[in-house]
């Protein structure tokens, strides 16, 4: 692959200006629609993604997009470059003015990774990594963490929009990880999550139901700054998959043993 930094720039380029789109709306009014009974749409998704779109495309016309609010969700082609952006994820944080959000956006070549953006313009953290150039938060290297047991570890997890139609296997799930884990939190913008399991601040993050914009970028961070992903049974199709499992790499197998599986009681639970 050819010298990916003309893609980069470009690309930081439209996600900074995004972000200004959303600054300016979050502090102050914008229309809320809704996709289905939980998934709301703003005027600042709509805009912040018609901006990035228009800017990539005046530099790579031939460049297919994968995107959220105006693309028709395909398969990434094998060979066959594809731009992959989320324009603002974490919405309902958004419409409630949480200021827990993010763009982001990847460059993908069938189904590698080339380079990713996260970017929450609120806070100013602008995490980024190219393929085998590492992974920074605000041009500072960032790597996972070195935690390698879950009694130790801090996770991070989403709900899906469809919550009420998978409750049981969401409940069951997050049970299984409570008891195991030093703590869970939950921020509601799966690009910040990986970027955070990246920068050392969890150890791991599971959801399902994500579509590849939601991750696309925070794989390509992720996976630079050490860590690794999988889907629930452990295979490499987690773009395009239900379930996703990321982690610092050193804890995954444990989650993986714990995911749908029942709490097994230790001799300490019944000891004062």
């Amino acid at each position: 692959m050819e010298n990916l930094s003309k893609y980069y720039n470009v690309a930081k380029s439209s996600v900074l200006k995004s972000g200004e789109i959303l600054k300016k709306y979050f502090y102050s009014n914008f229309k809320v629609d809704y996709k289905s009974e939980r998934n709301p749409v703003t005027t600042a998704d709509k805009k912040s993604e018609d901006n990035i779109k228009k800017i990539l495309d005046s530099s790579f016309r031939d460049i297919d997009f994968l995107c959220e609010e105006s693309c028709d969700l395909l398969k990434v082609k094998n060979n066959k470059l594809t731009w992959i952006l989320d324009p603002l994820d974490g919405t309902v944080n958004f419409l409630h003015r949480l200021p827990v959000f993010s763009i982001s956006l990847a460059l993908y070549n069938g189904k590698e990774g080339l380079l990713g953006i996260v970017y929450n313009p609120i806070s100013g953290e602008f995490f980024s990594a190219i393929k085998n150039k590492g992974a920074y938060l605000n041009n500072k290297r960032i790597a996972v963490s070195k935690i390698n047991n879950i009694e130790h570890s801090l996770l991070v997890t989403g709900f899906p929009y469809d919550y009420k139609e998978r409750a049981k296997r969401v409940l069951k799930n997050f049970k299984n990880f409570i008891y195991y884990a030093e703590g869970i939190r939950r921020f509601g913008s799966a690009a910040i999550d990986l970027c955070y399991v990246a920068c050392g601040r969890f150890e791991g993050f599971w959801e399902e139901n994500l579509k590849p914009w939601d991750m696309a970028a925070g794989v390509v961070i992720l996976k630079e700054a050490g860590g690794k992903i999988s889907d629930y049974k452990g295979t490499n199709e987690y773009l395009f998959s239900d379930t996703m499992i990321a982690s610092n790499s050193k804890i995954h197998k444990e989650m993986l043993n714990i995911i749908g599986h029942p709490i097994k009681k230790r001799m300490s639970d019944y000891t004062d």
